[in-house]
């Protein structure tokens, strides 16, 4: 005897809920209040690090150019 499994709404247990897929599913986790910082934290390390990384290669030019003492003028700019 095989019944189905009757739930509480009185709908039957079937396969009619679809999962979540990838990105809902990140879009809900990133949204609860607790994560909300933790995301902040993510955009702004990737910011400075782009930032970072991308001094860093223009002074990697300025070295290969043999113009190593201009590095810290254009620091100051």
């Amino acid at each position: 005897m095989n019944l189905p499994l009757v739930l509480a709404a009185g709908a039957a247990a079937t396969s009619e809920v679809e999962p979540y897929s990838g990105w809902e599913n990140l879009g809900l986790i990133l949204s609860k209040p607790d994560n909300v910082p933790i995301l902040i934290m993510i955009v702004l390390v990737s910011f400075f690090t782009y930032m970072a990384l991308r001094d860093g290669f223009k002074n990697d030019r300025l070295i290969k150019q043999g113009r190593k003492q201009d590095i810290l003028k254009t620091m100051q700019e």
